[in-house]
């Protein structure tokens, strides 16, 4: 009556450094919260964040980023600050929190892959490689035949 158990299908989720916080627990135990990053680059709000345990977060091969594999079927809790408009005027603040399949939540933390070239340079950002035949051009206007060499008062340089 041995009964042959299936093994358990997982997602890998890959997320920056700079995404992460640890912290402990009322338990005791060590926890990092990873926040997600708004999929608009208009949306200024709050990022949405969710919780693992510290030994289920990993850093890869290079350094620079981490993973960690969660349960494809399972789902995870994630929350976000929202800001109400409480009585007289006043801001308050509260948590909404939803639970999110863990393929969707994949989805959410690796936005960043989907994006394409075009939507990046639209964020006012652009690479020097592509404004260096513009800087190239500019430099060798400014700088004249006369305006060479520099001019320095009282030394051996002055032209």
């Amino acid at each position: 009556m041995s009964e042959e158990r299936k093994p358990m299908e997982e997602l890998t989720i890959k997320f920056g450094k700079g995404l992460v916080e640890d912290f402990t627990g009322k338990d005791g135990k060590e926890y990092k919260r990873i926040l997600i990053p708004n999929n608009d680059p208009e949306d200024h709000s709050p990022w949405a964040s969710f919780v693992l345990p510290a030994k289920m977060v990993h850093e890869n091969q290079y350094g620079n980023g981490l993973w960690a594999k969660i349960p494809a079927e399972a789902h995870t809790t994630v929350t976000k600050p929202e800001r109400i408009e409480g009585f007289d005027g006043e801001t308050i603040w509260e948590t909404h929190k939803s639970s999110v399949p863990n393929a969707e939540l994949k989805a959410m933390v690796e936005a960043y892959k989907t994006r394409t070239p075009q939507d990046r340079e639209s964020d006012g950002r652009k690479s020097a490689r592509a404004k260096l035949g513009a800087m190239v051009k500019e430099t060798a206007e400014k700088l004249s035949p006369e305006h060479k060499y520099p001019r320095v008062r009282g030394s051996t340089l002055e032209r």
